[in-house]
């Protein structure tokens, strides 16, 4: 109820018992976060749940277990971004350079399914994945040399894209706009 009402604007942010309501309604959540983080206390632990529970994206009219949901939902998140923080390098799209989503879009790509789940030889696929990155890179590096040319050439931004998708970027050197050949 306290939080529905911080939510609402009812009370401020500033209050100290704020934190302390969320601690006792929630007590689970802020002791798997107290755990997981080493928080130093329950209450900076449900400090961090509050910070993460103003956030938009929360509907308080759905009813009491649609906010215990919320509440569950956002402490899992909380020890996840937690430990990712703690261990960077055990996860494979920090080592790339990328997302977690851009990573496992491009798993498919790159390892093959079994029984549901992705058998993969971790180097093998950051290095094959490194690899395509640095061609997905250097392929839109030409192509933006190519468009900054055709540009300088007289081309419009339109009519460069245009010739772009019907001509290899190498060709750029040598195309001029119609009727404007030096």
């Amino acid at each position: 109820m306290v939080l529905k009402g911080y939510w609402h604007g009812y009370i401020r942010s500033d209050e100290s018992a704020l934190a302390n309501a969320v601690a006792m309604a929630y007590p689970r959540q802020v002791e798997r976060i107290r755990r997981a983080t080493h928080a130093p206390s329950r209450a900076s632990a449900a400090a961090t749940l509050l910070e993460q529970l103003i956030r938009p994206g929360f509907d308080p009219a759905q009813g009491a277990e649609a906010t215990r949901r919320y509440v569950r939902r956002k402490a899992s998140i909380m020890v996840m971004e937690y430990r990712k923080g703690e261990a960077p390098d055990r996860y494979p799209w920090t080592q790339i350079g990328i997302s977690e989503r851009r990573y496992h879009k491009l798993l498919p790509q790159f390892a093959q399914k079994v029984n549901g789940r992705y058998v993969l030889d971790q180097d093998d696929v950051v290095a094959r994945m490194t690899a395509y990155l640095d061609r997905v890179d250097q392929v839109r590096a030409v192509r933006a040399a190519a468009l900054d040319v055709l540009r300088d050439h007289g081309f419009c931004e339109e009519a460069a894209r245009k010739w772009l998708q019907r001509h290899r970027p190498e060709e750029a050197v040598n195309a001029w706009p119609r009727g404007q050949r030096p």
